[in-house]
C-alpha cells in the first residue's frame, strides 16, 4: 500500500500559499484493508476514509466513467491494480493533478508544476467534461488566482458544455457552495465574469447584469461571500433578489443582509430628520440586531461610493444607532406606564438624534 499527498495541499504548498487541508489517495489496498486499520468510511458514492487520529481524508485510488446524467452518475473503479497516473487522470486541472510521495518527491504526468509556473489553468483530459461542475470550479480558480489564465482548449471544452446545457443538471446545493468559493475570495468577479464568457450566466443567474460583475470589480473584497453577494445582487429588486436565492437555495442570511443594505442604502442621511431616522432604525429592527444593522450600513456606504454617490460620505448610522439605543426605560419619568413609556422613548430618542444632528451641521457648515 502506497499513499500519496494529492490535490490542492500539493498546489498550494508549490505556489507558497499555507496549505490548509490535506487530501491523500491509497494505491494498492482495498476498503477492508482500511477498515481494518481504523480507518471510518464516510463517502457513500466514493471509497473516501477518515484517517484514525488525523481525520484526514484518504480516498482509494480509482477511475471513474460515467453513466448517467446526474453528477453521481459514476461507475467507479477502486480495484488495488489502479495507478496513482489513472487516479490522477481523471482530476479536473493539471495544476490539480500533482502527488507528492512519503519522501517528498513529486508525481506529475500531466504537467502541472510547468502550468503553476505559466500560471495557467488547464483541464487534464477528456475526462474533464463528464462532470460540469468543474465549468464552475474553473471560474472559482480563476477568481482565487486572478494572475492565472484559463488555457484556450479549456475554454473551448467549457464553452461546449454550456451550449449542450450540461450545467443545468447541477443540484443547486452544488452551484452555492462553488460561488460562495467564488464570493469568498479577493476577485469574486472573475468568477462571474468567466461565467459570463461562455453564457452559463444565463442559464444560472439570469437576474444579474453585466453591471452587476462591474460593481463587484470595482469593490474592495473583503472576502465575506455575503458582503461580496450583497455588492453584487445590489441592483435587483425584492422579488429577483428572492427568487434568485431560493432557486440556488442560498442560506437566508445571504437574502437578508442584500435586502437590508438596500433599504439603508436609500435612506439619504443628508436629508434625512431626526423623525426619519428613528423610524428607520425601528422598521429594520436595528435596536435587536444592532451588529447586522451596523454591517449592512457598512455595506450601504460603500454601494454609494462604488456608485459615486457621495465620495466623501461617512456611515452615521452606527452613532445615530448607539445614540437611540441609550434611551431605554430608566431614561423615562416615572409618571409614564404601560404603552406610554414606548412612546416617551421614541420622542426621546428622536430629541436626541434631533441635537446630534444640529450639532453635526453646525461642524459641517464650521
Amino acid at each position: 500500500m502506497d499513499i500519496y499527498l494529492v490535490g490542492g495541499a500539493v498546489r498550494d504548498k508549490l505556489l507558497g500559499v499555507p496549505v490548509t487541508d490535506k487530501d491523500w489517495v491509497v494505491v494498492g489496498s482495498n476498503q477492508k484493508a482500511l477498515l481494518q486499520q481504523g480507518y471510518l468510511r464516510i463517502g457513500k458514492d466514493f471509497p473516501v476514509f477518515l484517517h484514525p487520529k488525523s481525520k484526514e481524508e484518504y480516498a482509494l485510488a480509482r477511475t471513474e466513467r460515467k453513466v448517467g446524467p446526474l453528477h453521481t452518475d459514476f461507475d467507479c473503479d477502486v480495484r488495488p491494480s489502479i495507478t496513482l497516473e489513472q487516479d490522477l487522470f481523471r482530476r479536473d486541472l493539471t495544476i490539480n493533478a500533482i502527488a507528492q510521495d512519503e519522501a517528498g518527491a513529486l508525481i506529475d504526468p500531466y504537467g502541472g508544476q510547468k502550468d503553476l509556473r505559466a500560471k495557467i489553468l488547464r483541464h487534464v483530459s477528456p475526462a474533464f467534461k463528464e462532470d460540469p461542475l468543474r465549468v464552475l470550479r474553473v471560474a472559482r480558480f480563476a477568481a482565487r488566482f486572478p494572475d492565472f489564465s484559463v488555457d484556450a482548449s479549456t475554454m473551448k471544452v467549457m464553452r461546449e458544455m454550456a451550449q449542450s446545457k450540461l450545467l443545468e443538471g447541477l443540484t443547486p446545493e452544488r452551484v452555492f457552495e462553488e460561488t460562495k468559493k467564488a464570493l469568498s475570495t479577493k476577485n469574486p468577479d472573475r468568477y462571474f465574469e468567466l461565467l459570463n464568457d461562455i453564457n452559463v450566466n444565463i442559464q444560472l443567474w439570469p437576474e444579474l447584469k453585466k453591471d452587476d460583475t462591474k460593481r463587484l470589480r470595482s469593490w474592495m473584497s473583503d472576502t465575506n461571500p455575503v458582503h461580496s453577494f450583497t455588492i453584487l445582487t445590489s441592483s435587483l429588486n425584492l422579488e429577483e433578489l428572492s427568487t434568485l436565492t431560493k432557486r440556488l437555495r442560498f442560506p437566508l442570511i445571504y437574502e437578508q443582509m442584500s435586502s437590508l443594505t438596500m433599504k439603508i442604502y436609500k435612506v439619504d442621511l443628508t436629508k434625512a430628520s431626526a423623525v426619519d431616522i428613528v423610524n428607520t432604525l425601528y422598521e429594520l429592527n436595528a435596536f435587536r440586531s444592532h451588529e447586522r444593522f451596523k454591517e449592512a450600513s457598512k455595506l450601504a456606504v460603500s454601494l454609494k461610493r462604488l456608485e459615486g454617490n457621495a465620495l466623501k460620505i461617512s456611515n452615521h448610522w452606527p452613532i445615530y444607532l448607539e445614540e437611540a439605543a441609550a434611551v431605554n426605560a430608566s431614561s423615562v419619568d416615572s409618571r409614564f406606564l404601560g404603552a406610554a413609556i414606548g412612546k416617551e422613548i421614541r420622542r426621546l430618542q428622536i430629541e436626541r438624534l434631533y441635537q446630534l444632528k444640529l450639532t453635526q451641521d453646525s461642524v459641517r457648515v464650521d
